[in-house]
């Protein structure tokens, strides 16, 4: 049966935040359900365990099952970096085993904790490596089980961003600002290969402008990148953005007719796993 003609449930899962919709089966979208709420984390346990658990109870409800299952996970959930791996280091298992020593030279020991994915650059580009806590993958994996779910897709809100709107940068090199409330994954990209990436904290997306500042001072491209690419799911409006020499533009997830707006909860998110 192709997935198309299959109910599916998105799930967007942050820290703070969880959302779910439910889309009716075939080609065209249809809102049968939506969820969103926020979520109160307790600090003695994994920023994702409050979420989780919330997913477990939720999912008992009728209005879930009979669903395959898309879940985006909160760039807060997950780790970054960029690696160059040596020419000697063919086969994936050696360059997994490289990547880990790289994250935790930069993370500390709990990267032996988390599950990689190498996503290959060109020749001599660095690869992007992204890491996920393996604990929080085998409860979701679990969580569908125990449904009866088809569980079709997990991936960093990054991927999902990216995958959707690569062609939409033009320019070369820019940076890729993804913003979540209170957080920002901020990504260099040259020759359509993710440079350097780093995950920052705000208060503000106005404080955007001094953050690249000090991205571009750590960078090691020849002149600073100051063409930038914003994608949000806060809500939070460019049009106030001080650009201090930036050039910034806006990365928009058009929903479809009859789905909750992209400013509410994290829907926007939610929908990137299939739009």
């Amino acid at each position: 049966m192709s997935p198309s003609w299959r109910n599916r449930l998105c799930i967007a899962i942050s820290p703070a935040r969880i959302s779910l919709l439910k889309l009716g089966r075939g080609l065209k979208p249809q809102l049968l359900s939506k969820h969103d709420e926020a979520i109160i984390a307790n600090g003695k346990q994994p920023s994702w365990q409050a979420a989780l658990d919330r997913l477990t109870q939720l999912l008992d409800l009728p209005e879930w099952q009979n669903a395959e299952v898309h879940i985006v996970l909160s760039n807060r959930l997950a780790r970054f970096a960029t690696i160059s791996f040596n020419a000697q280091l063919k086969s994936y298992t050696a360059q997994e085993a490289f990547a880990r020593h790289s994250l935790i030279q930069i993370y500390g020991t709990a990267a032996n904790l988390w599950d990689l994915r190498i996503h290959q650059g060109k020749s001599s580009m660095p690869s992007l490596v992204s890491a996920v806590d393996r604990a929080l993958l085998e409860g979701l994996r679990q969580t569908c089980t125990t449904h009866k779910l088809k569980l079709r897709s997990i991936s960093p809100y990054l991927m999902q961003v990216f995958n959707s709107c690569n062609k939409s940068i033009k320019s070369d090199p820019a940076w890729l600002v993804i913003s979540e409330p209170g957080y920002s994954l901020l990504a260099l990209i040259s020759g359509g290969e993710f440079v350097t990436i780093n995950g920052v904290c705000h208060d503000s997306i106005n404080e955007l402008p001094i953050l690249l500042d000090r991205e571009n001072l750590a960078g090691s491209l020849p002149e600073p990148c100051k063409t930038v690419y914003v994608h949000t799911s806060s809500g939070e409006k460019l049009s106030a953005l001080p650009a201090l020499g930036y050039e910034f533009s806006t990365l928009d997830m058009a929903m479809p007719d009859g789905f909750p707006s992209a400013d509410e909860g994290l829907y926007a998110m939610a929908m990137s796993g299939v739009l």
